[in-house]
């Protein structure tokens, strides 16, 4: 299915591996040119070599969402060498695995700069842009913490992608005007490097509570945000989608 976007201009932050790095490459297979962001040099320019190599142009700009001139530099280098963006996806993000009562103050501040005040700052900036053309998509990573609380992951996390859905929930309303649709989706357990380092036990009774009785892939993940991204959702604005397996809290 062409889902018509063929042209447009992605950045997509965090996208050296994982859901990122799935993403930036399904939306190149529908003909988008990606801005590929990480902090992870090496990760990083291995996903743009991937990316170009499915016909499209790539950049990779080393950046830190948790710096505001960073992420301004990188959306200026991206409209310079691809043009102006055209679909945002708010997907970095870090998650310490540090007991509430041991999280220090710093490290919540750090975890809240990066996973919210980050994708606030790119959104801020995409949305310059994307008001002059009147259409653009953004689509924000949230996480089944968000949706119904930590439980192997940090309070500050969970707190972070709850912040995510109210965020998207009020630019969708802010942007509605400029034909920008702004959307959320919440993965759950999700075959990354993440939940790969975690016992095997853990596995097991992690998998035990999901009802398709497995870990979801990152490229399911992908092809959700890029249906979101694209023309074929222009009316899906505001929404959480919910990518657990059928698991319900």
């Amino acid at each position: 299915m062409d889902l018509g976007i063929k042209g447009k201009v992605a950045i997509v932050t965090g996208s050296g591996q994982g859901i990122g790095k799935e993403t930036a490459l399904a939306l190149a297979a529908e003909g988008v040119h990606v801005c590929v962001n990480d902090v992870n040099d090496e990760v990083g320019l291995q996903t743009a070599k991937e990316v170009e190599d499915l016909g499209v142009k790539a950049i990779y700009v080393r950046a830190d969402v948790g710096s505001e001139q960073d992420i301004k530099d990188m959306f200026q280098k991206t409209a310079q060498e691809l043009g102006t963006v055209d679909i945002l996806i708010n997907n970095a993000a870090i998650s310490p695995k540090v007991p509430f009562e041991d999280i220090p103050a710093e490290q919540f501040e750090q975890v809240m700069k990066i996973n919210l005040l980050g994708s606030f700052l790119c959104s801020q900036q995409a949305f310059y842009q994307m008001k002059e053309k009147r259409w653009g998509r953004i689509v924000n990573l949230s996480s089944m913490a968000g949706r119904f609380g930590a439980n192997k992951a940090g309070v500050h996390y969970s707190a972070t992608k709850a912040g995510i859905i109210g965020m998207t929930l009020s630019l969708a309303k802010k942007m509605g005007p400029y034909n920008i649709t702004v959307n959320c989706v919440a993965p759950g357990r999700i075959n990354t490097a993440l939940t790969q380092v975690l016992p095997k036990e853990v596995q097991d009774q992690i998998r035990s509570q999901i009802p398709l009785n497995r870990f979801g892939e990152p490229s399911e993940c992908a092809s959700v945000i890029t249906f979101l991204a694209s023309e074929k959702a222009g009316y899906v604005s505001g929404a959480c989608v919910d990518i657990l397996g059928g698991y319900i809290a």
